[in-house]
């Protein structure tokens, strides 16, 4: 579980503001599904890229904050917590007088911001799908139970997906706006960028929702197989299978 007791102070790096933090003592990040763009349904920690605005109206990141000691602290109770950037507001950072890891973080931030779109018709393309396949299970396994089942308490039969069952998904077409975001988002995190990725299967996956699926094998390259994990498999499969079609939905 993700818990907390209290709130830390911190100070903004660009004007000192104090702002209260919680005092993570444990943080989880199990959700319900996971997709190959970084986001969490119903994560247990917030999907951000860790982006505040400052009251004085810069932008930072939450790594950037300095610790105020407790001796030199007033009671943080009083304190405003941290400010996240609402999604429509992201693009203010894509500018030149904003840090490269500032940039970085809005503009991930806003790569799972425009796929949400995609992100919603997958879902109901999904669940239609899956709810026709277990129609058809179900006429095709009538519950053939007698009162003598019902008396000796034998179960119904129970529904699990057939093997080979459809499993297909919406059309994507990136916009101009996504397509631009994420050549800039590669340029940033390449190796020789500015702010080089911690994490390769981002860059991967940025690569794959471009068609670029050569620059994403070569990146997955770079993984040993047991850091590839759950997210890299599926990302090497959809690269091999020239599938282009972002995000995609799984769970661990």
């Amino acid at each position: 579980m993700t818990r907390s007791i209290g709130a830390i102070t911190l100070g903004a790096p660009c004007c000192g503001a104090r702002y209260a933090y919680p005092n993570y003592t444990s943080m989880n990040f199990s959700a319900w599904a996971y997709w190959t763009d970084g986001w969490r349904d119903h994560s247990l920690m917030p999907n951000d890229e860790g982006l505040r605005r400052c009251t004085c109206g810069q932008f930072y990141l939450l790594t950037e904050m300095q610790a105020i000691k407790e001796g030199a602290a007033a009671d943080n109770e009083d304190l405003p917590l941290t400010m996240t950037v609402p999604d429509e507001r992201l693009p203010e950072c894509f500018t030149s007088t904003v840090s490269a890891p500032v940039e970085v973080a809005a503009r991930l931030g806003y790569w799972g911001y425009l796929n949400h779109d995609y992100r919603n018709a997958y879902i109901e393309h999904r669940d239609a799908e899956e709810a026709a396949t277990q129609a058809a299970w179900i006429a095709n396994n009538p519950d053939r139970r007698t009162w003598w089942d019902h008396l000796l308490r034998r179960p119904a039969p129970e529904y699990s997906r057939p093997e080979g069952s459809p499993f297909t998904y919406p059309p994507y077409e990136p916009t101009p706006e996504q397509l631009a975001n994420m050549e800039r988002l590669c340029e940033l995190l390449q190796p020789s960028g500015p702010v080089p990725s911690r994490n390769p299967l981002e860059l991967a996956e940025l690569y794959r929702e471009q068609d670029r699926f050569d620059e994403s094998r070569a990146v997955l390259q770079s993984v040993t197989p047991e850091d590839l994990g759950v997210t890299g498999r599926l990302i090497a499969r959809l690269i091999e299978e020239k599938e282009r079609a972002p995000p995609m939905r799984y769970r661990m």
